[in-house]
């Protein structure tokens, strides 16, 4: 606890009306005589505070002074012990072995150099210490000796912002709850309204609590408010509160197709569309979550509707047929998938080989009304496959489709004619006239980059276990998962040589503790999540214990010391089923063996496919221009031969023109 300020009996008081002697106390007032005049005076405790001059405070009663000697000696760690004969000597030059003084602590030399002195000396004895540190230890030392080397902070336990007034903390609560759902203010803001608020409950001056500081208030208002901090962004804040409280619980799935995430979203491109008008189109798509494939694109012209969605689940059933483009997979030395094998000769010419072919057993989709329509509904039952709505306001539901939209805005968007920036303030004056893709041309394109891409392109959500940096391509974690199949089991327990294992500090974190590149979760960290400290509202570290050998759990102590907190990898695979392990295996090899690209290499990619296709797009304009052009000149000769032959009724002109006819025929 912080050592509290006192007046003892007796003491001098410096006012800045003159020296007053401390006589008594009594009701939270003091009693003091004028030195100079010996009148008394009466005042309370927090107006003496008040008069005292600036610069100038109360005496401090500190404990540590009335220790006795051996007390204080013990209260010292060892490196204080060690220090103070160096301290001594850079005082007075009491040499620290007892023997002759040393010449270079002789008072005439500069206190600069024998501060530098002593820390060479120092570090000759294993003691590395700063300058700075040095400094304040010999100021501590020079004012109380032996005692001001003590560390007073052990055992300081006091709670946060205990010297600000409950009245206040009640109050700036109420206000702070009001606040939700409210545009964004400032500290100045919240401060005033905490002012006035303490003016009508408390209108007498002398029973009100004294206001914080605005620095107060604000480390109180991020302590108390948490995520929910008025002065941030009313955005950040409503997407803060969606966060679940409890302990996340990722969906884990085994197989490709046993959990598809399905959802809409309106392409940043500008497109010509089948009517002729220019506009943004909109794509549906259906991702794999397992694997990250994508097991089917739909681009609409308008919003999509159930029938749009029964389109793409057709077109998801039915394994992809080959492109023009297929020759690009032999370019880039691509392999085929292994689900192809069983194909006949015939088949691997028609189906595009070089994709994975995934049946979605189970949609995820959320609530809105084209996904929830009966077409799309009763395509899904007639095949069997399965419908599941997204929680409300849970915007990690579909995680994965949500991933792809953004990367395919950063990694496709933004390479192609069109581009409107993602938003007014970044569209650019000319970003609709310039040459831009029809609505099929822009869907080739983009089954083009998917197919290539996408399905090669290493993606951060696929990690590999067995070597950290490394990511696997959906393509691989395709053929490693395709062949293997297997069934749940119960995660083993060991916890007899926990406290032997080595430790690490991690903090706490709203999604569990990240350790090693991985997540680490259990219910019992409720606790500690998102904790704060009061005094620079940082949050703390805990110290864990974690296995080299097993990456599937952690261990830490429970807040009250009552036992181990076991936290389980959110992704561990012994709550999946057993050939989850041979696929992981599976999986490190072929990403290791097979070709995938990375973002560079996926960037240049696309760039070329864009030169191609607007290439290919100015070619067919300008072609057609020249068509018209030709067909216009016939069509004139056509015309002026056809003026020249008609007969003239008029008699004064009984012979034909015959240069005129000339010309017309060349």
């Amino acid at each position: 606890m912080i050592t509290p300020r006192t007046i003892v009996l007796g003491q001098t008081v410096h006012l800045e009306v003159g020296d007053f002697t401390v006589v008594s106390y009594a009701n939270g007032s003091y009693r003091l005589r004028d030195e100079l005049t010996g009148e008394y005076q009466v005042l309370h405790h927090s107006e003496l505070a008040q008069q005292l001059p600036p610069g100038e405070s109360l005496e401090t009663a500190d404990p540590v002074d009335t220790w006795p000697l051996q007390d204080v000696l013990d209260g010292l760690k060892p490196v204080k012990k060690a220090l103070i004969p160096y301290l001594q000597q850079l005082i007075d030059g009491t040499p620290i072995d007892g023997g002759e003084p040393n010449p270079s602590f002789a008072l005439d030399i500069s206190k600069t150099k024998r501060l530098d002195y002593t820390i060479e000396a120092l570090g000759k004895v294993g003691i590395d210490m700063p300058l700075g540190s040095l400094k304040r230890d010999l100021g501590k030392f020079e004012k109380k000796g032996i005692a001001g080397l003590v560390d007073r902070r052990e055992g300081r336990k006091e709670a946060a912002f205990a010297r600000v007034h409950e009245d206040v903390q009640r109050a700036l609560a109420e206000i702070l709850v009001g606040y939700k759902g409210k545009s964004t203010v400032t500290y100045t803001a919240i401060r005033a309204e905490l002012d006035v608020l303490l003016m009508d409950r408390f209108p007498t001056p002398e029973d009100r609590p004294k206001m914080p500081s605005l620095s107060t208030l604000e480390r109180l208002v991020k302590h108390m408010s948490g995520n929910q901090n008025p002065t941030t962004q009313a955005k950040r804040r409503q997407t803060a509160a969606l966060s679940p409280t409890g302990m996340h619980r990722p969906r884990l799935v085994f197989g490709p197709g046993d959990e598809c995430q399905m959802d809409a979203t309106t392409l940043d491109i500008f497109v010509r569309m089948p009517s002729g008008k220019v506009d943004r189109p909109h794509l549906t798509a259906l991702v794999d979550k397992r694997t990250r494939s994508v097991v089917g694109l739909n681009l609409t012209e308008s919003d999509p509707t159930s029938i749009d969605h029964a389109v793409l689940l057709a077109k998801a059933l039915v394994p992809r047929r080959l492109r023009p483009w297929a020759k690009d997979y032999d370019s880039f030395g691509l392999p085929r998938m292994p689900w192809t094998k069983h194909l006949s000769k015939k088949q691997i010419e028609t189906f595009d080989s070089y994709c994975p072919y995934i049946f979605p057993t189970r949609i995820l989709i959320d609530n809105g009304a084209d996904f929830k329509g009966t077409v799309f509904g009763l395509a899904c039952e007639r095949y069997g496959v399965s419908l599941t709505e997204a929680p409300i306001h849970d915007p990690t539901a579909k995680a994965v489709v949500e991933r792809f939209f953004r990367t395919v805005k950063t990694k496709f968007c933004q390479f192609v004619p069109g581009f409107s920036g993602g938003s007014v303030a970044n569209k650019g004056a000319d970003t609709v006239r310039g040459a831009l893709l029809t609505l099929a041309e822009l869907g080739e394109l983009l089954e083009k980059w998917t197919c290539i891409v996408w399905q090669n392109r290493r993606h951060a959500g696929l990690e590999d276990d067995y070597e950290e940096g490394l990511d696997h391509s959906p393509n691989t974690m395709y053929a490693a998962c395709i062949e293997l199949t297997g069934h749940f089991v119960l995660a083993y327990e060991e916890e007899d040589f926990i406290n032997l294992l080595p430790t690490e500090e991690r903090t706490v974190q709203a999604g569990g503790i990240e350790f090693d590149g991985r997540k680490y979760d259990s219910p019992h960290l409720a606790p500690m999540r998102n904790r704060k400290r009061g005094s620079d509202n940082a949050t703390p570290k805990v110290v864990i214990h974690y296995d080299p050998s097993d990456e599937h759990r952690i261990w830490l102590r429970s807040p009250d010391d009552a036992g181990w907190i076991t936290c389980h990898w959110t992704k561990e695979r012994g709550m999946a089923r057993p050939l989850d392990e041979a696929i992981a295996l599976d999986a490190h090899r072929r990403a290791l063996d097979n070709i995938s690209f990375s973002d560079a290499e996926a960037d240049v990619m696309m760039v070329r496919f864009r030169n191609r296709a607007v290439s290919e797009s100015v070619d067919a304009v300008a072609q057609e221009a020249r068509d018209k052009k030709k067909e216009e000149k016939e069509q004139r000769a056509a015309n002026t031969l056809a003026n020249i032959l008609t007969p003239d009724t008029d008699s004064s002109n009984d012979f034909t023109n015959f240069a005129a006819l000339e010309a017309a025929a060349r």
